[in-house]
């Protein structure tokens, strides 16, 4: 989950500036090593089967060269290589070669005419801006499935490859003996009830959403959102936010031994600390859903090829078998029903949860973020000096 960017510093990556990003910040550092995938061979497949995949030799000859925020042993490449990659390779013959996503890499590549990618995974709210720039192609919805996929991220220009969220968390030792845990952004607003320092991300995106919810608004009135109103939240609770994170590993560490009483921040992290025992406590209502999508460059080799990847990794068994390894929601809703119930508690999207749940509105940020970063931005410089990295 890369920090979130702006309208206007998305297009100036795009144009070359050098942004790399990742879709977790857990998921590793950049690469130039591209490995062919090539799993032990005494490993027990995690998908054997797909409906509509039984030609072993469809795409024999054939290889995608696919750009990905995992570099070679993270976990997120770990788990796209058992649950998408060789399956494809498998069960279509192809041979699959991974890197990692550099937005300056693929728009020279664009820009040259000389295409070595076959597919990106990006953040979602990439899409459109590199659309924008003619950056990348459409999808061919005639070779891709989407009428089980979330729709959210059923784009003209892109398809959705996992779900995360953003959440509230809080320490639980900074409770009352008693005290019901907060709830609501309203609770994490509630600075009175729930005394203790907070922790924002230094973006606009969600930051802007929670204040609105912190406010009375709903879930389903939250867009177009209304900006002003927000900024007079974050005003009410400025004093209070002790850290405006850029690093997912920041929050987790603040709010683990105590230095903050509530933070917004990724599930995927909440989930780990609760795992391990640490007195930490999130709720599910209220969170922001976002996620990364499969993009294809103008000019990509063996375009047909990956046209039908994006349609094979979208596929409920290939996305569940995904979930099982890391623990991004399926982006197939089918999937929810290959998994088991404990799976279904704790994955963003699940069906359990969408009543507590909001979608970013992708189109919304695209046409208003560079004006509301720049606000954001000024409105931070006015306040206290973000905590560093």
């Amino acid at each position: 989950m890369a920090r979130r960017l702006s309208r206007r510093r998305l297009l100036q990556a795009v144009a070359g500036a050098g942004i790399a990003l990742a879709a977790t910040a857990c998921i590793g550092e950049e690469s130039d090593e591209v490995p062919t995938v090539d799993p032990e061979a005494d490993e027990t497949p995690i998908v054997t089967s797909v409906p509509g995949y039984t030609d072993d030799r469809r795409w024999a000859d054939r290889t995608l060269v696919v750009a990905t925020p995992g570099d070679e042993g993270s976990e997120y490449l770990t788990a796209q290589v058992e649950a998408i990659f060789e399956p494809f390779q498998r069960l279509t013959g192809a041979t699959i070669r991974t890197t990692r996503t550099d937005l300056e890499i693929l728009q020279q590549q664009v820009n040259s005419g000389d295409v070595e990618w076959s597919i990106c995974d990006v953040p979602a709210e990439m899409v459109l801006p590199l659309a924008n720039s003619g950056t990348i192609a459409e999808i061919d919805y005639s070779v891709v499935d989407s009428s089980d996929l979330f729709a959210e991220l059923v784009l003209p220009h892109g398809v959705g490859v996992s779900l995360y969220a953003t959440l509230l968390a809080y320490n639980e030792e900074g409770l009352e003996p008693g005290q019901k845990p907060p709830r609501s952004w309203a609770d994490f607003w509630a600075t009175g009830k729930y005394p203790g320092f907070r922790g924002l991300q230094e973006a606009p995106i969600g930051t802007l959403e929670f204040a609105l919810l912190a406010g009375g608004a709903t879930m389903a009135d939250l867009y177009p959102l209304d900006v002003d109103a927000a900024f007079e939240q974050l005003d009410r609770i400025v004093e209070d936010v002790l850290l405006w994170w850029r690093q997912g590993a920041q929050p987790t560490q603040m709010i683990a031994n105590g230095e903050l009483a509530m933070v917004a921040t990724w599930h995927d992290r909440i989930l780990t600390l609760v795992e391990g025992g640490a007195p930490v406590g999130f709720t599910w209502n209220q969170s922001q859903i976002n996620g990364n999508c499969w993009v294809v460059p103008n000019g990509a080799p063996e375009s047909d090829v990956a046209m039908d990847f994006i349609n094979f990794a979208t596929r409920p068994e290939v996305s569940a078998a995904f979930s099982r390894l890391f623990p991004f929601g399926p982006v197939n809703r089918r999937a929810y029903d290959l998994l088991d119930d404990e799976a279904r508690a704790s994955l963003p999207g699940a069906p359990n949860l969408a009543d507590q749940q909001f979608a970013i509105d992708l189109e919304w940020w695209f046409l208003n973020g560079d004006t509301v970063n720049e606000r954001f931005q000024s409105w931070l410089a006015e306040g206290e000096p973000t905590i560093e990295d």
